[in-house]
């Protein structure tokens, strides 16, 4: 569903069926958050929370397991989700990494499963949620050292199956980041990517952060300046393009697909990065869905849109790996 029209907040058809209790939720969310201050472990407890709309997004119906992976500094934890049994498998096996978001201060691989395991049943894959280190604790650029030594052993240990990179939100900054950093060492790229209402730009330069801050439910662009000097601490310029995406060489990127909300002030930054990225001749596709807040697949199957986007995503995957004649 593309569109790039800045709508106002309103029901307007089927695609917006389960709205309504998703942006009560995300605006008391909003309320404690504002009212926690920067209580960092109450910001954790309400990102972990974010999902929790309805307790049919909760029950996912599946059991992950654990495995440690190669971290930056250490070994990290993954959260791994199997296929579904009642999915069609894919010709060649599929891996997921996928990189939840939180701000770059929260979030864990239990507070994303809703959404990490429907869409990799989506796309027909094997997910493996990254348990990343978190600022304050471990600024940039831990996280994303993580990211890039978790992508590397995957690489390693399924080196002739699809290899997938995804993320949401924080997790889409990283997700974007990594390709910026895999690509400058000519390193294995993803065969399909997908990001999430991806922060591209943490300078916060997009016009959607004041245009659209009376609609959107859940961010705050007050806020905003908080989380990425939590997340960057030494000084280290924020146009580095392992910080704002944007920044990079956008040339020569895989398939990429980027979801987001019009009710969002993050809007921009989508918008921005994947014109730039076109006009760099690289294969993004741009996916707006009017109406809609922040990271809104993770609702499914409440809301109509994100079972919608879901489904998208997986047609974009499957049409990917058709194009490149290895599916």
């Amino acid at each position: 569903m593309d569109s790039h029209a800045d709508a106002p907040l309103q029901n307007t058809d089927d695609a917006h069926a389960g709205l309504a209790p998703v942006i009560a939720h995300l605006k008391h969310i909003k309320a404690l958050t504002l009212r926690t201050g920067t209580d960092l472990g109450a910001k954790r407890t309400l990102l972990n929370a974010y999902f929790a709309a309805d307790a049919r997004i909760l029950d996912t119906g599946v059991t992950p397991t654990l495995l440690m992976v190669p971290g930056g500094a250490d070994e990290r934890l993954c959260e791994v989700i199997e296929l579904p049994a009642a999915s069609e498998a894919p010709a060649k096996p599929r891996r997921l990494l996928y990189l939840h978001g939180g701000s770059w201060i929260a979030g864990s691989p239990a507070g994303h499963r809703p959404l990490a395991s429907r869409l990799g049943a989506a796309v027909r894959s094997q997910t493996y949620t990254l348990d990343y280190r978190l600022a304050p604790e471990a600024a940039f650029p831990a996280g994303l050292d993580d990211v890039l030594s978790a992508w590397r052993w995957l690489c390693a240990e399924f080196p002739d199956d699809h290899l997938l990179l995804a993320g949401d939100s924080a997790g889409g900054n990283l997700t974007l980041a990594a390709l910026n950093v895999l690509k400058s060492a000519n390193e294995r790229l993803p065969d399909a990517v997908i990001a999430l209402s991806p922060p591209t730009d943490l300078s916060w330069g997009s016009a959607s952060l004041s245009r659209k801050a009376e609609v959107d439910p859940i961010l705050d662009p007050n806020l905003l300046p908080y989380v990425s000097m939590a997340y960057v601490q030494d000084g280290t310029d924020l146009g580095d393009p392992r910080i704002s995406p944007l920044e990079g060489d956008l040339s020569g990127l895989p398939p990429i697909l980027i979801q987001c909300g019009e009710a969002e002030i993050l809007l921009d930054d989508s918008r921005r990065y994947a014109a730039q990225a076109q006009d760099s001749g690289s294969p993004v596709t741009l996916s707006l869905w009017p109406d809609m807040p922040h990271v809104f697949v993770g609702f499914a199957p409440l809301l109509t849109a994100a079972n919608e986007a879901l489904e998208e995503a997986g047609q974009f995957v499957d049409m990917t790996l058709v194009a490149s004649g290895t599916a």
